[in-house]
């Protein structure tokens, strides 16, 4: 009778407990879920990192046009030393690469500078950042680096058209082979092309003339 209760007792045992098999197979199980949880992480946050960068890259963009913007409504008709004794252009472009350079009034009447003229040079480094570098006019290239700013990265392209007497868009000011070209362009029109294929434009009229 003792060892028929013994028998009992140790077959309860064996039904209340987990075989090996099946531990195994419940840590595979616990594993591709695992797996399968981290993926699915993984995914949201790269989908959040890429949202955050598109935001970050609309925001620098739109602060972008906004400087270019006030520049070029601020551009004059003023000439500028280039410290070698030649004068450049109220506004002149770059033939060989992308760059603009022109005069801008409206900024601060300092002891340095009275007249508030700065010199605006837009320009792609090497790293395919879009920047703006300033000189105020009585400064030179020649002994000074200006002061520079990155306004826009992962630059694909920029491009400055300019509208001239005949109506016809240049990215080159003055156009070439047309030296008596009025010192500024009628109007601008300015795209920029990011790395990602994105391409925003706008078009500046009304160029102040002093």
């Amino acid at each position: 009778m003792f060892s028929g209760r013994g028998k009992v007792a140790l077959g309860f045992g064996r039904q209340g407990g987990f075989s090996l098999i099946e531990v195994v197979v419940s840590i595979g199980l616990l594993s591709i879920m695992s797996v399968m949880a981290y993926q699915a992480l993984e995914v949201v946050m790269a989908t959040n990192d890429r949202s955050h960068d598109t935001m970050s890259q609309q925001v620098n963009l739109r602060r972008a046009w906004a400087i270019i913007q006030r520049d070029l409504l601020h551009m004059r008709n003023r000439p500028f030393s280039d410290g070698l004794g030649q004068l450049e252009r109220p506004y002149e472009t770059d033939v060989s690469e992308f760059g603009v350079r022109f005069s801008r009034g409206g900024g601060p009447m300092l002891a340095s500078n009275p007249s508030g003229l700065t010199r605006v040079y837009y320009s792609i480094d090497d790293s395919r950042n879009l920047v703006r570098t300033t000189w105020a006019i009585t400064a030179s290239p020649r002994y000074s680096d200006g002061n520079s700013r990155t306004l826009l990265s992962n630059v694909d392209e920029v491009i400055f058209e300019h509208l001239s007497e005949e109506n016809e868009y240049s990215e080159n000011w003055p156009p070439l082979n047309s030296p008596l070209a009025p010192m500024l362009p009628k109007m601008i029109r300015v795209v920029i092309i990011l790395e990602n294929g994105d391409s925003t434009s706008r078009l500046f009229p009304g160029v102040i003339v002093e």
